[in-house]
Protein backbone atom coordinates (compact mmCIF):
# COMPACT_ATOMS: atom_id res chain seq x y z
CA UNK A 1 0.00 0.00 0.00
CA UNK A 2 2.70 2.63 0.61
CA UNK A 3 4.27 1.69 -2.57
CA UNK A 4 0.88 2.37 -4.10
CA UNK A 5 0.63 5.95 -2.32
CA UNK A 6 4.49 6.91 -3.19
CA UNK A 7 3.77 5.80 -6.91
CA UNK A 8 0.28 7.89 -6.85
CA UNK A 9 2.40 10.67 -5.46
CA UNK A 10 5.09 10.37 -8.09
CA UNK A 11 1.95 10.65 -10.89
CA UNK A 12 0.77 13.33 -9.59
CA UNK A 13 3.78 14.73 -10.03
CA UNK A 14 4.41 13.52 -13.56
CA UNK A 15 0.86 15.41 -14.39
CA UNK A 16 2.64 18.92 -12.68
CA UNK A 17 5.39 18.60 -14.44
CA UNK A 18 3.57 17.62 -18.09
CA UNK A 19 1.33 21.11 -17.29
CA UNK A 20 4.46 22.82 -17.74
CA UNK A 21 5.21 24.11 -21.09
CA UNK A 22 9.24 23.71 -21.15
CA UNK A 23 9.60 20.60 -18.65
CA UNK A 24 6.52 18.78 -21.64
CA UNK A 25 8.95 20.43 -24.43
CA UNK A 26 11.75 18.82 -22.87
CA UNK A 27 10.55 15.42 -21.98
CA UNK A 28 9.19 14.82 -25.50
CA UNK A 29 13.01 15.94 -27.11
CA UNK A 30 14.05 13.27 -24.60
CA UNK A 31 11.84 10.77 -25.64
CA UNK A 32 11.73 11.20 -29.13
CA UNK A 33 15.64 10.83 -28.99
CA UNK A 34 16.59 13.88 -29.97
CA UNK A 35 18.51 14.84 -26.36
CA UNK A 36 18.58 18.01 -25.17
CA UNK A 37 22.14 19.45 -26.87
CA UNK A 38 25.30 19.62 -25.90
CA UNK A 39 25.33 21.66 -23.05
CA UNK A 40 21.87 22.19 -21.58
CA UNK A 41 20.97 25.85 -20.29
CA UNK A 42 20.25 26.42 -16.70
CA UNK A 43 16.42 26.17 -17.22
CA UNK A 44 16.92 22.87 -18.97
CA UNK A 45 19.00 22.01 -16.36
CA UNK A 46 16.67 22.36 -13.55
CA UNK A 47 14.11 20.79 -15.81
CA UNK A 48 16.04 17.53 -15.59
CA UNK A 49 16.80 17.86 -12.48
CA UNK A 50 13.10 17.82 -11.63
CA UNK A 51 12.33 15.02 -13.54
CA UNK A 52 14.90 13.50 -12.16
CA UNK A 53 13.64 13.84 -8.59
CA UNK A 54 10.06 12.72 -9.50
CA UNK A 55 11.45 9.29 -11.00
CA UNK A 56 10.46 9.59 -14.33
CA UNK A 57 13.81 10.48 -16.01
CA UNK A 58 17.10 9.52 -15.14
CA UNK A 59 20.76 10.20 -16.52
CA UNK A 60 23.15 7.97 -17.78
CA UNK A 61 26.40 8.07 -20.00
CA UNK A 62 24.48 8.12 -22.83
CA UNK A 63 22.22 10.79 -21.76
CA UNK A 64 18.83 10.94 -20.26
CA UNK A 65 16.14 8.18 -20.52
CA UNK A 66 13.02 7.32 -19.43
CA UNK A 67 12.78 5.25 -16.17
CA UNK A 68 11.31 1.84 -16.81
CA UNK A 69 11.57 0.96 -13.40
CA UNK A 70 8.74 3.74 -12.48
CA UNK A 71 6.38 2.47 -14.86
CA UNK A 72 7.29 -1.45 -13.96
CA UNK A 73 6.50 -0.30 -10.36
CA UNK A 74 3.19 1.86 -11.27
CA UNK A 75 2.11 -1.19 -13.49
CA UNK A 76 2.45 -3.65 -10.37
CA UNK A 77 1.01 -1.48 -8.00
CA UNK A 78 -2.21 -0.61 -9.82
CA UNK A 79 -2.66 -4.23 -10.30
CA UNK A 80 -1.97 -5.32 -6.69
CA UNK A 81 -4.33 -2.36 -5.87
CA UNK A 82 -6.75 -3.79 -8.16
CA UNK A 83 -6.08 -7.41 -6.57
CA UNK A 84 -7.14 -5.75 -2.71
CA UNK A 85 -10.54 -4.77 -4.72
CA UNK A 86 -12.53 -8.06 -4.67
CA UNK A 87 -15.79 -8.77 -3.37
CA UNK A 88 -17.67 -6.23 -1.74
CA UNK A 89 -14.32 -4.29 -0.99
CA UNK A 90 -14.84 -3.06 -4.37
CA UNK A 91 -17.61 -0.81 -3.51
CA UNK A 92 -15.47 0.99 -0.39
CA UNK A 93 -12.52 3.28 -0.74
CA UNK A 94 -11.06 2.37 2.73
CA UNK A 95 -13.81 2.22 4.74
CA UNK A 96 -16.31 4.60 3.07
CA UNK A 97 -19.00 3.31 0.75
CA UNK A 98 -18.71 5.13 -2.30
CA UNK A 99 -21.19 2.92 -4.29
CA UNK A 100 -24.27 1.10 -3.21
CA UNK A 101 -24.27 -2.02 -5.63
CA UNK A 102 -26.78 -1.85 -8.39
CA UNK A 103 -26.90 -5.62 -8.49
CA UNK A 104 -29.68 -7.26 -5.71
CA UNK A 105 -27.00 -9.86 -4.35
CA UNK A 106 -24.50 -7.45 -4.15
CA UNK A 107 -26.35 -4.93 -2.52
CA UNK A 108 -27.61 -7.55 0.08
CA UNK A 109 -24.03 -9.07 0.91
CA UNK A 110 -23.08 -4.81 1.30
CA UNK A 111 -26.06 -4.31 3.61
CA UNK A 112 -25.10 -7.45 5.78
CA UNK A 113 -21.37 -6.23 6.31
CA UNK A 114 -22.31 -2.84 7.65
CA UNK A 115 -25.01 -4.33 9.84
CA UNK A 116 -23.11 -6.59 11.22
CA UNK A 117 -20.67 -3.54 12.01
CA UNK A 118 -22.81 -1.09 13.25
CA UNK A 119 -25.04 -3.38 16.01
CA UNK A 120 -24.50 -6.59 17.59
CA UNK A 121 -26.95 -9.34 18.36
CA UNK A 122 -28.08 -8.32 21.58
CA UNK A 123 -28.46 -4.73 21.07
CA UNK A 124 -31.35 -2.74 20.82
CA UNK A 125 -30.57 0.83 19.56
CA UNK A 126 -32.61 3.96 19.05
CA UNK A 127 -32.67 5.87 15.35
CA UNK A 128 -30.11 8.34 16.14
CA UNK A 129 -27.59 5.83 16.70
CA UNK A 130 -28.21 3.53 14.38
CA UNK A 131 -27.50 6.75 11.54
CA UNK A 132 -24.43 8.03 13.78
CA UNK A 133 -22.47 4.44 13.25
CA UNK A 134 -24.12 4.32 9.76
CA UNK A 135 -22.48 7.81 8.85
CA UNK A 136 -19.24 6.33 9.40
CA UNK A 137 -19.60 4.15 6.60
CA UNK A 138 -21.98 7.08 4.37
CA UNK A 139 -23.41 9.86 4.52
CA UNK A 140 -27.31 8.78 3.20
CA UNK A 141 -27.88 6.95 6.53
CA UNK A 142 -31.69 6.89 5.77
CA UNK A 143 -30.89 4.92 2.26
CA UNK A 144 -29.14 2.65 3.93
CA UNK A 145 -31.55 1.94 7.21
CA UNK A 146 -34.36 1.81 5.16
CA UNK A 147 -32.71 -0.66 2.59
CA UNK A 148 -31.38 -3.01 5.82
CA UNK A 149 -35.07 -2.86 7.08
CA UNK A 150 -36.67 -3.98 3.78
CA UNK A 151 -33.95 -7.18 3.46
CA UNK A 152 -35.24 -7.50 7.05
CA UNK A 153 -31.37 -7.30 8.24
CA UNK A 154 -32.65 -4.57 11.04
CA UNK A 155 -36.08 -5.06 12.80
CA UNK A 156 -38.12 -1.91 13.58
CA UNK A 157 -39.79 -1.95 17.02
CA UNK A 158 -43.43 -1.43 16.08
CA UNK A 159 -43.89 2.43 18.08
CA UNK A 160 -40.31 3.07 16.02
CA UNK A 161 -38.69 3.91 18.35
CA UNK A 162 -35.41 1.17 18.32
CA UNK A 163 -34.25 -1.12 15.72
CA UNK A 164 -32.37 -4.57 16.61
CA UNK A 165 -30.61 -7.04 14.28
CA UNK A 166 -32.96 -9.06 12.15
CA UNK A 167 -31.86 -11.97 10.50
CA UNK A 168 -28.68 -13.33 9.86
CA UNK A 169 -28.81 -13.46 5.92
Amino acid sequence: MNQQLNTTGQWIQVAAGLKNPSMRRLLGAVLSGEGTGEAPGKSERKDLERWASIGLLRQEPSGWVLNDELLEQTLASAAAAKADRTGIRRYFDGHRLHTLPAKPADRHEVLVYLRNAVIDAKEELREEQINERLRVFHPDVALLRRYMVDHSLLLRAADGSGYRKGSEN
